[in-house]
């Protein structure tokens, strides 16, 4: 039986757990990050009025989607519907499509196939805005830029670190055979958190699911050894992923 450590954050952790459980896994929820609306929020309305037609808007987790409908919801506004949207997964444009938008989705699932996808079929955007944590990764902006399309980012969530006691980490090695972890700063504090020569030994010989190329190339940086690519962050994609990958033997400590 697969037993898996589900790492991201509220309250998408406990939606994965009980999906995963009710596909017969056994699942803990242990979310690394906590998620936390930014006071950048209450440019939306400022934003929304400027989009049309020729104007993207970009999601890059669901939790910047969420923080905005979040603050839509209080102030009795939505999604406009002139803007073209763009996801950068399918657990991203069906988070988005609960609340009426039909989102592009890149078929390889990260900046770079974004980056393809507006290429190929979004010729004709002349700004684009990207919703995101307090911080993320510059790269889709900096090629976006050298295309002559401008770019705004709207910070629309912090992420905060979740710290856990040692009785609760040792107890994982003796529970758990493999991990959801879908960021990198996810996976640095996990490594981060189990950091004894044990610890770090069974953490790398875990098997890790990750939805994203670039991570699965972070996870091997940080020694990860038994790395699945699910197709997406999505709960699904982890299920197949299972379905797909037959659990260890026996957990690393447990007794002969």
């Amino acid at each position: 039986m697969h037993q898996v450590l589900v790492t991201r954050p509220e309250p998408n952790n406990q939606r994965c757990v009980t999906r995963l459980q009710a596909n017969g896994h056994s699942a803990i929820g242990a979310p690394m990050l906590e998620i936390k609306p930014s006071e950048q929020l209450g440019q939306l309305p400022t934003l929304f009025a400027s989009l049309d037609s020729h104007r993207l808007v970009v999601a890059v987790s669901q939790y910047a989607v969420e923080s905005c409908q979040n603050y839509l919801q209080q102030h009795r506004l939505s999604w406009p519907a002139s803007p073209h949207y763009l996801a950068v997964g399918q657990a991203t444009a069906e988070c988005w499509q609960q609340y009426g938008i039909r989102a592009m989705v890149p078929q390889r699932q990260d900046s770079e196939g974004m980056l393809q996808l507006i290429q190929q079929q979004l010729g004709n955007i002349h700004t684009a805005y990207i919703l995101r944590g307090q911080q993320g990764r510059e790269w889709l902006a900096e090629q976006l830029q050298a295309q002559g399309i401008k770019v705004n980012y709207l910070s629309c969530y912090q992420r905060h670190l979740i710290d856990y006691a040692q009785p609760q980490l040792e107890q994982w090695p003796s529970q758990i055979n493999t991990i959801v972890a879908t960021s990198g700063e996810i996976l640095k504090h996990l490594t981060t958190l189990m950091s004894s020569t044990r610890q770090a030994t069974w953490l790398r010989q875990t098997t890790l699911l990750v939805p994203s190329q670039r991570l699965q190339n972070y996870a091997v940086s940080l020694g990860f050894e038994h790395i699945i690519l699910c197709n997406g962050a999505s709960d699904q994609a982890c299920v197949e992923a299972l379905a797909h990958t037959p659990p260890p033997a026996r957990n690393q400590h447990d007794p002969e």
